[in-house]
């Protein structure tokens, strides 16, 4: 008879915590002569002393299945396609999180071409873990989704996301009342304006501003030609030599007149296909407006290395909301929600960005995310508790 292999193994993954009831446990496999197994909400960390390879194997397959996709359709004028992830347990019905796109024609896992960001792919796992069922989806005209992306304005873009909200509340396995959205980038900006038509019960914001997007974006022309104008040696000199500063104002400048003058929703300029009503409606939305509104939990976060928004605007969201508002800053993240060593400056991260994709996105991040969201989950069952005692 072969002999066990001799194993020590540490494996750590996410259960979701209907599983474990929210209570440290141990289980003894009499299988694996001795393997403890403990956790504390999501959380499990399984040491195993001597077990076969196939034990192995199940155990991790076991573990990994905490949650099922579903491939939906929204109806609609542009049907949308999405992925509605639901956490396996023995509940019937679970929490929310609608997934809300920055810019860019990205599909439902925040991925563009030659961009692989997949943010909201990750997400989706996290916040499965902690018990929470998600919807991501690919926007007009990208992916799976019917329209034309560059016809869709912000109005568009919030339409929507409202359709896929309203869409995936109507679930069975979905606890309706008990709905949050969350944005990356652009989407922290559009979560306020949902919120307007259609209130939630909390929102998540990640990497998001407090300005209307003109502004953010001024501030972004202004730190490239204090890059430029910082240049030294040879290729500063050249540089200045022709003027690459005052290029780049006067280019924005003859764009903006040229969107202005056009009413239709895309242009042609210099060649390059351009949504036009999209950049013109932005001029008009201010988030900070819809952000005086919210009365729900949020939750606020950027990076140090965030070279598309203010660090600052952190404490302008926390006092324009009216609810309770929970805000971090995540030393070294960038906008792609990953952290990196390159110096602060807006050229150099953002030659770097593409680069930093082939990590996961920051586990500080996610740690924050989940923690907000078991707080917040705790936080509904003593309103839901109180709410019964009244009655």
């Amino acid at each position: 008879m072969a002999q066990s292999k001799q194993l020590n193994i540490s494996v750590h993954c996410y259960i979701p915590s209907i599983l474990i009831k929210n209570r440290w446990f141990f289980i003894q496999t009499a299988k694996a002569k001795k393997m403890n197994l403990f956790t504390t909400l999501d959380v499990i960390s399984v040491v195993i002393k001597i077990i076969d390879i196939g034990l192995i194997n199940k155990l991790i397959r076991m573990m990994k299945m905490n949650s099922k996709e579903i491939e939906v359709i929204i109806p609609g004028p542009f049907p949308l396609a999405a992925t509605l992830t639901i956490p396996e347990g023995s509940i019937e019905k679970h929490p929310l999180v609608v997934m809300v796109h920055g810019s860019g024609p990205t599909d439902r896992d925040s991925n563009a071409k030659g961009m692989p960001i997949n943010i909201f792919k990750e997400l989706s796992e996290v916040v499965a873990a902690v018990g929470f069922a998600s919807i991501r989806y690919d926007k007009r005209g990208v992916g799976a989704s019917k329209g034309d992306y560059y016809e869709a304005g912000v109005r568009d873009l919030i339409d929507d996301a409202q359709a896929v909200l309203e869409f995936a509340k109507k679930h069975p396995n979905i606890d309706a009342e008990n709905v949050i959205l969350l944005g990356h980038s652009e989407g922290s900006i559009l979560a306020p304006f949902i919120n307007e038509n259609v209130p939630v019960d909390g929102i998540i914001l990640l990497a998001g501003t407090a300005e209307p997007l003109a502004d953010t974006m001024k501030w972004q022309r202004e730190a490239i030609i204090n890059d430029v104008r910082g240049v030294k040696g040879f290729q500063g000199w050249l540089l200045r030599l022709l003027k690459v500063d005052e290029k780049i104002t006067k280019m924005n400048d003859e764009l903006v007149k040229v969107l202005k003058a056009s009413d239709d929703p895309v242009i042609k300029y210099k060649g390059k296909k351009i949504n036009a009503k999209w950049n013109r409606e932005h001029i008009q939305f201010d988030v900070s407006q819809p952000l005086q509104k919210v009365t729900c939990p949020v939750l606020a976060i950027t990076g140090t290395k965030d070279v598309n928004v203010k660090v600052s605007d952190l404490e302008k969201i926390k006092s324009l909301v009216q609810g309770e508002c929970e805000t971090h800053i995540i030393q070294d993240m960038t906008h792609m929600l990953r952290k990196t060593d390159v110096e602060y400056s807006i050229s150099k991260i953002m030659n770097q960005n593409k680069k930093s994709l082939k990590q996961p996105i920051d586990s500080e991040l996610k740690d924050k995310i989940s923690l907000w969201l078991k707080n917040w989950k705790n936080r509904q069952v003593k309103i839901d508790e109180s709410e019964m005692l009244v009655k």
